[in-house]
C-alpha cells in the first residue's frame, strides 16, 4: 500500500468521518497512491453503486451519482505507467463486480454505466477482454438512459479501429455487435399491431457513431464488419417483411432529405452498411467486389439497392456488373433511385450493346390498370422517367425523351424517386403508416380503409389520421390511383375527400402529370359521388368529431378543385372537360343549401367559405374561362358563351327572395363585380336594382359587403349607389359599419380623384364626408389619400390641396380627437414639394399637434427633404413642432440633413440651427447640439462650397 503523508492521512480521516466531504474529495483527488486506501475503506464495493430512488408517487425517479468512480476516471490515464499496470486488473474488477451485482440485484444505474464507459476507454486496451466488452450489453439495456453510454463507447470504438492491431480489432468487432444490436417491439394502432425495429440509442447519438466509426470499420475490419451489418439488416428485413417496399421507407441509399424515417433501425443499418462498404472498397477493392457479387445475388432488394449504389459510386472498378443490372426487374420502383442515378452518371460509358439494352427495356415498359387495360399516358410518363436519366447522353435518347413527354403531356418531376413527399402532417395518428399503404395493391387499400373501425379515443389512432395518411399516399403515387378511383366510391366520405384534396394539391402545386387522362377520371369520380343517394342523406351530413370530412367538405373540395382548374388560362384543364365541370356544379348548386346568414354576419367570409359559396366561385371561374376562350376564337366576342350561363345567374339572383333564401350569390355577385361586368356589362347594370335591393335588407347588407372589397370604382356603378344613398347608408348601418366604412370611404375618395364628382358639387359624397365631420371617417380619408402619394401625380396633389383647407375648417383643436386628426394630417407634408403661402400656413397650423398620433417622426423626414431648397421656411415649421411637443429628436438623419442645409446658408442659417438646439438644451436634451457640431466639422473638413 502506498504511503500517504501525515497531511493526506488527516484529510482522509476527515473524509471518513464527514460524508458530506466525500463528493468534493473524490472529484478532486487522483493518483494511484490513493487507491489501496480508498479500496480498503469500501468506497469501490459493488453495493456502493447507488440504486435509483423513487421521488414521487407519479413514478419520478432520481438516479444518484457514484462519486468514487470519479476518482477512478481521473486516475485511469496514469495506469499505463509500468509501476501501476497491476491496478488495471483491479479497476476492471470493480467494473465487472459492480455490473454483476447490479444485474443480480435487479437494478441499473445509467450514470454509473456512463462513468464505466469513460473509464473503460481510458484504461490500457491490452488488458481489456471481450468479456469486459460484453458488460456494455447490460449497460445499454438501462430503462432510463442508454445514449450517453453509447456515445462514450462509440468514441472508444473509433480509437480501437485506429489502433488496428489484432487485439483492438477483436474488441472493436464485439463493440460493433453490441452497439448495432436491434430490438423489436410491437406498436399498437387500435385494431392493428405493427412491429418496429430500434437500436438502443437515440438517433442523434446513433448517427454520430455511424459517421465516426462505420467507414473506418469497413476499412480496417473489411469483410468482418460488413458481415455484421449485412446480418443485422437482413434480420430486420426478415422480421418486418418490408423489403419489397424499401424505396418508400428509405427513398435514397445516400443521405437525403427524402429519408423521413432516418431514426429507425433499418434506416440506420443501411447507412452503417453503406459507409462500411465504402471503406471496404477503398482499402480492399478486390475482396469488396466479391462481396458486391454476393449482394447482387441476395434475395433482399434492399441489399441489392446498396450494391447498385456502390457500383455507381465506384463505376470504373465495378463496370463489369452493368450487364447484370440491365434486366427489367431493376427498372421497377424499388430500385429506381439508385439505378436512375447510375444511368444518369455513367450511361455515356456504356457499350453500344448496353445502351441498346437500356433503350429496349425502357420501350417495353407498359402500364395497365388492375383489369389489364392499357393506359397510354401513364406508359409514356413512366418511360419518360427513365429516359430523363439518359436524355443528355445522345440525340436518340433526347428525341425519345421529348417524344414521350409530348405524348404524356407532362414533364416528370423528381424522376429519380418512385415516391416523393414534400410535406408532413400532425393530428391524430393513423393506424397504418403511409409507407405501408403505399405498399398495398389498390384492392388491399380499399379493403383496409373499408374495414377500419375508429375507436373514437382522442389519443387512439383514428379515421382522421388514416384519411390524412391516405391523402399523402395518393399524392406520392397519383398515377397508381387515378384510373381506379371508381373502386373507392362506396368508402367513408373522409377517404373520398382525401382523394379529391390530394389531386387538388397536386394540380395547385403544378406537378407535371398526364392531366388530360387524370381530369376525366376525377370528374367521373366526383359525378358518381354526388349522384349517390347517401351523399344527400341528412344523417350523413351531420358534423363529425375529430375533424373528419362530411359531404359538406366534399362539396367545398369539388368547388375548389374546379376553381383551381379554371382560374388561370396559364394553368387550366383542357376545355373539352368544361361541360363536365359545369354539369357537376349545376347539380351541386341545385341540391346544396346555403349557410345561415344573419344581419350581423360577415357576409363575404361566410360566402367564400361555405360549400355553396365554393361552388359559386367555381361556376364564376368556369364562366370566365369559357368567355375568355370565346374571345380568342371570336375576335373578342363572348356573347354566346355568356348567354349560355346567364339563365343560371338569373336564377341565382332570385334565391335571396325565395321562401328559404340563400345569400351566397347576393354577396359574390358584387364581390366579383369586375368579372361580371366583363362577362356582361348590360346584365349587371340592368340588374343593379335587384343586386342592391334595399327593400330586402339582408340581401342589401350582403351586396354592400361584397362590393366594399372591389378595388376598382366604376362611374356608372358609383353614380347608382350615390343617387340611391347606398354608400352613406352603409356608413350609418350598425350591422356592417365597422366592416365596410374604410372601404366605402376609399370608394368615395377614388371617385373624387377620378373626377366622378367635385368637392364643390351639391350632393357630392366627398363633401358629405366633410359635412358629417366624423373623426374616424376623416381620419380614414386622410390616411387613404396619403397611401396614394406620388409627388409626380399633379392631379392627386391638386385634389389633396383642395381638401386640405376644408379639413382644417372641420377640425376642433380644443378636442383630443381633433388634435389627433391634425396629427394625421401632418402626413400630407409628403405632398409638399415647395412651400407657398398656403401650404406653409396649413403645416404651421397642424405642426404643434404632430406628436399626438406619433407623426412628428414622419413630419421631420418631410421637412428635412424640403429644407434642401427652403431651409429658412422649414425652420419656421420645425420650431412650431419642437416648441409645442415633447423632446422628439428622431430620426437623427433628418436632423443632420436639416442642420446641414441651414449651415450651408451661412451665419443666419447657423443662428437658426442654434435656435433649434437651444430649445432641446432647455428641455435637457443635448443630442441635437452634438449633431450640429459634427455637421459643422464635416462641412469645414470637406470645404463644402455649397
Amino acid at each position: 500500500m502506498s504511503k500517504l503523508s501525515a497531511k493526506e492521512q488527516d484529510l482522509l480521516q476527515r473524509v471518513d468521518e464527514k460524508e458530506e466531504l466525500r463528493p468534493l474529495f473524490l472529484r478532486k483527488v487522483k493518483g494511484a497512491k490513493w487507491f489501496e486506501h480508498l479500496d480498503s475503506r469500501g468506497y469501490f464495493n459493488p453495493d456502493q453503486n447507488p440504486i435509483p430512488v423513487n421521488v414521487s408517487e407519479e413514478g419520478h425517479v432520481k438516479i444518484p451519482h457514484w462519486t468514487a468512480v470519479d476518482y477512478l476516471i481521473r486516475t485511469a490515464p496514469t495506469l499505463s505507467e509500468e509501476e501501476n499496470k497491476d491496478l488495471v486488473v483491479k479497476f476492471l474488477e470493480i467494473i465487472v463486480n459492480s455490473t454483476n451485482f447490479a444485474k443480480d440485484s435487479g437494478f441499473s444505474n445509467y450514470r454509473t454505466w456512463w462513468q464505466f464507459s469513460e473509464l473503460l476507454s481510458r484504461l490500457p486496451y491490452r488488458h481489456i477482454t471481450t468479456d469486459h466488452v460484453d458488460l456494455i450489453d447490460y449497460w445499454l439495456d438501462d430503462i432510463f438512459e442508454r445514449s450517453l453510454v453509447a456515445d462514450e463507447i462509440g468514441k472508444w470504438l473509433a480509437h480501437l479501429l485506429e489502433i488496428g492491431d489484432e487485439h483492438s480489432s477483436q474488441l472493436a468487432v464485439r463493440v460493433i455487435e453490441i452497439l448495432f444490436k436491434v430490438d423489436f417491439e410491437d406498436q399498437d394502432f387500435g385494431e392493428s399491431v405493427r412491429k418496429d425495429s430500434k437500436l438502443r440509442t437515440e438517433y442523434y447519438y446513433a448517427d454520430k457513431i455511424i459517421e465516426r466509426t462505420t467507414r473506418l470499420a469497413g476499412e480496417k475490419l473489411g469483410q468482418t464488419a460488413i458481415t455484421i451489418f449485412d446480418n443485422q439488416l437482413k434480420n430486420i428485413l426478415n422480421e418486418l417483411s418490408n423489403d419489397s417496399w424499401s424505396a418508400i421507407w428509405q427513398p435514397a441509399i445516400e443521405n437525403h432529405e427524402q429519408n423521413k424515417h432516418k431514426n429507425d433501425a433499418e434506416n440506420l443499418l443501411i447507412c452503417a452498411y453503406r459507409n462500411a462498404l465504402d471503406g471496404f472498397m477503398a482499402s480492399k477493392p478486390v475482396e469488396a467486389k466479391e462481396h458486391i457479387k454476393v449482394m447482387m445475388e441476395c434475395e433482399y432488394q434492399t441489399i441489392r439497392r446498396l450494391a447498385i449504389y456502390t457500383i455507381d459510386k465506384y463505376y470504373p472498378l465495378c463496370s463489369d456488373f452493368i450487364d447484370e443490372l440491365l434486366k427489367e426487374e431493376y427498372f421497377g420502383s424499388n430500385y429506381r433511385h439508385e439505378l436512375w442515378h447510375l444511368l444518369n452518371r455513367n450511361y455515356q460509358n456504356f457499350s453500344v450493346e448496353q445502351k441498346q439494352k437500356v433503350l429496349e427495356i425502357i420501350s417495353n415498359i407498359d402500364k395497365t390498370d388492375d383489369d389489364g387495360n392499357a393506359h397510354e399516358a401513364a406508359t409514356f410518363y413512366h418511360q419518360a422517367i427513365w429516359l430523363s436519366a439518359i436524355k443528355d447522353h445522345g440525340k436518340e435518347e433526347t428525341k425519345l425523351y421529348n417524344d414521350n413527354v409530348g405524348m404524356a403531356k407532362a414533364v416528370p418531376e423528381h424522376p429519380d424517386f418512385s415516391s416523393y413527399i414534400s410535406v408532413g402532417w400532425g393530428g391524430r395518428k393513423s393506424p397504418v403508416s403511409v409507407e405501408e399503404l403505399q405498399s398495398y395493391t389498390i384492392e388491399e387499400v380499399v379493403d383496409f380503409l373499408a374495414s377500419f373501425q375508429d375507436s373514437g379515443g382522442l389519443r387512439e389512432p383514428g379515421i382522421e389520421g388514416l384519411s390524412r395518411g391516405f391523402k399523402q399516399t395518393v399524392k406520392t403515387d397519383p398515377l397508381k390511383f387515378y384510373s381506379q378511383l371508381h373502386k373507392f366510391i362506396d368508402l367513408d366520405f373522409a377517404y373520398i375527400y382525401s382523394i379529391i384534396e390530394a389531386y387538388r394539391d397536386l394540380w395547385s402545386d403544378k406537378n407535371q402529370l398526364p392531366w388530360d387522362d387524370i381530369w376525366p377520371c376525377l370528374f367521373g369520380f366526383c359525378s358518381e359521388v354526388i349522384s349517390q343517394d347517401r351523399f344527400w342523406d341528412i344523417p350523413n351530413r351531420e358534423q363529425r368529431e375529430h375533424f373528419v370530412a362530411t359531404p359538406f367538405w366534399i362539396v367545398s373540395s369539388i368547388g375548389r378543385l374546379i376553381e383551381s382548374g379554371t382560374k388561370s388560362d396559364d394553368h387550366a384543364f383542357n376545355e373539352k372537360y368544361l361541360k363536365d365541370a359545369e354539369d357537376i356544379l349545376t347539380l351541386l348548386l341545385t341540391k346544396e343549401e346555403g349557410d345561415e346568414f344573419k344581419e350581423n354576419s360577415d357576409a363575404v367570409s361566410l360566402s367564400i367559405n361555405s360549400p355553396r359559396g365554393h361552388c359559386l366561385e367555381a361556376l364564376i371561374n368556369t364562366s370566365l374561362r369559357c368567355c375568355r376562350l370565346a374571345d380568342k376564337k371570336n375576335n373578342k366576342n363572348h356573347s354566346e358563351a355568356w348567354a349560355h350561363f346567364q339563365p343560371i345567374y338569373d336564377a341565382e339572383l332570385l334565391r335571396a327572395d325565395a321562401e328559404k333564401p340563400e345569400y351566397e350569390f347576393a354577396t359574390l355577385v358584387t364581390n366579383y363585380l369586375p368579372n361580371f361586368l366583363y362577362m356582361s356589362w348590360d346584365w349587371v347594370t340592368g340588374n343593379l336594382g335587384k343586386i342592391f335591393d334595399q327593400e330586402n335588407y339582408l340581401r342589401w347588407l350582403c351586396a354592400i359587403q361584397g362590393y366594399s372589397y372591389i378595388g376598382t370604382v366604376y362611374q356608372k356603378i358609383f353614380s347608382y349607389l350615390k343617387e340611391n344613398g347606398d354608400l352613406i347608408k352603409a356608413l350609418d348601418d350598425e350591422n356592417i359599419r365597422e366592416r365596410v366604412d374604410e372601404r366605402v370611404i376609399q370608394n368615395i375618395a377614388v371617385a373624387y380623384i377620378n373626377n366622378f364628382e367635385k368637392l364643390s358639387e351639391e350632393g357630392s359624397l366627398i363633401n358629405a364626408l366633410l359635412v358629417r365631420n366624423k373623426n374616424n371617417e376623416l381620419g380614414q380619408l386622410i390616411w387613404f389619400l396619403w397611401t396614394l402619394r406620388k409627388r409626380s401625380d399633379e392631379n392627386l396633389r391638386g385634389k389633396v390641396f383642395e381638401l386640405w383647407p376644408r379639413l382644417l375648417d372641420q377640425i376642433d383643436f380644443s378636442e383630443k380627437e381633433g388634435r389627433k386628426l391634425a396629427s394625421k394630417l401632418c402626413t400630407w407634408a409628403d405632398f409638399v414639394n415647395h412651400f407657398d403661402k398656403d401650404n406653409i400656413n396649413w403645416l404651421l397650423t397642424i405642426a404643434p399637434y404632430a406628436s399626438e398620433e406619433f407623426n412628428a417622426y414622419h413630419l421631420f423626414e418631410s421637412l428635412a427633404r424640403i429644407s434642401k431648397s427652403q431651409p429658412f421656411e422649414t425652420h419656421t415649421v420645425w420650431m412650431k413642432i419642437i416648441e409645442a411637443a415633447d423632446v422628439y429628436d428622431y430620426p437623427e438623419e433628418a436632423f443632420r440633413q436639416f442642420f446641414k442645409n441651414l449651415v450651408r446658408k451661412g451665419h443666419e442659417g447657423l443662428r437658426k440651427a442654434k435656435e433649434v438646439v437651444s430649445v432641446y438644451i432647455s428641455k435637457g436634451n443635448e443630442r441635437p447640439s452634438i449633431w450640429l457640431n459634427e455637421v459643422r466639422q464635416e462641412i469645414q473638413e470637406n470645404h463644402d462650397p455649397s
